[in-house]
């Protein structure tokens, strides 16, 4: 495996010895999964984003009513400012 550069160093050193880690192998491969895991979640959301431009493209989008917007959250919060 190739070594980080080594301002990486302190951070993984200090995750392994807080035991959050075994060894630097294993920090590693959990920071490549999470990696994998993030390119797919990212690759959803750009679906997503496609899908909803093509669809507002599509259908046309109407104006936000920024009045009945905050009329229902005025609803949605109680009188101490808590959401129900």
């Amino acid at each position: 495996m190739t070594n980080p550069t080594s301002d990486l160093d302190p951070y993984v050193n200090a995750k392994i010895a807080s035991g959050e880690f075994r060894s630097r192998e294993e920090f590693f491969v959990e920071t490549a999964r999470l990696y994998r895991e993030l390119e797919a979640r990212h690759a959803d959301l750009k679906s997503l984003i496609r899908e909803r431009v093509e669809e507002a493209d599509r259908d046309g989008l109407e104006p936000l009513d920024i009045d009945a917007i905050k009329a229902k959250l005025a609803q949605e919060i109680d009188l101490n400012g808590q959401s129900k």
